[in-house]
C-alpha cells in the first residue's frame, strides 16, 4: 500500500484481518476439542469464541468502510504482504490435528503464544490498530466509531497472552 490510502483499500486491510482472526478461531477451537484436560479446554474455547468475535467485528468494520465488496483471500496476500500467507499457513496447520498428546499440547501452546504475538495479536495488534488509525488519518476517514470496538480487541488480546501463560504453567505444573 503505497502512497495515499483509500477507503475501500482501508476497508481491505481490516477485512483481510478478519479472515486472519476467524482462521485463529477456528485453530483454538480444533485444539480446545482434542484436549482432555478441562480448565485447559475451556480456557482455549474462551479465546476461540473472542477471536470469533474479533473476526465479526473486523469483517463489519472492512465492510463498511470498502463498501461491502467481496474480498477473496488471493486479494489479502497483495494487501497484508508475504506475512499473509505465513500467519495463515500457521494457523491453519493446526485444524488438520486429530488427537494431541500431553507433550505435543505443551509445544503447540508455545506456538499458539507465538502465533498470537505474530499475527495482528497482542502487541502486534496494538501496532495495527495504531497503523490502521494513521492510514485512516493519511485518507482523512474518520474512525471514531470504530476506534472502541478497536481498542476491545487489543484489550481482549492481552488476556490472550495471559491466559496462554496460564494453560503453560499449568501444564508445566502436571509434568512434576
Amino acid at each position: 500500500m503505497d502512497g495515499l490510502i483509500s477507503r475501500k483499500d482501508l476497508g481491505k486491510f481490516i477485512y483481510c484481518s478478519s479472515l486472519l482472526e476467524e482462521s485463529v478461531a477456528n485453530a483454538y477451537r480444533r485444539i480446545a476439542e482434542l484436549v482432555d484436560d478441562k480448565l485447559v479446554k475451556g480456557l482455549l474455547g474462551f479465546i476461540s469464541r473472542d477471536s470469533f468475535k474479533h473476526a465479526e467485528c473486523l469483517r463489519v468494520v472492512g465492510e463498511q468502510l470498502s463498501g461491502s465488496m467481496e474480498i477473496c483471500p488471493e486479494e489479502c496476500e497483495e494487501v497484508w504482504g508475504k506475512t499473509w500467507k505465513v500467519l495463515m499457513t500457521d494457523a491453519e496447520r493446526y485444524l488438520d490435528k486429530s488427537e494431541i498428546s500431553h507433550e505435543e499440547l505443551a509445544s503447540l501452546i508455545k506456538g499458539l503464544m507465538k502465533l498470537e504475538s505474530f499475527v495482528a495479536e497482542e502487541y502486534l495488534t496494538m501496532m495495527h490498530v495504531k497503523l490502521i488509525e494513521s492510514m485512516a488519518g493519511e485518507a482523512k476517514i474518520d474512525l471514531k466509531s470504530f476506534r472502541t470496538l478497536l481498542e476491545w480487541i487489543i484489550e481482549d488480546e492481552k488476556r490472550h497472552e495471559e491466559i496462554l501463560r496460564m494453560i503453560e504453567n499449568a501444564l508445566a505444573k502436571k509434568e512434576k
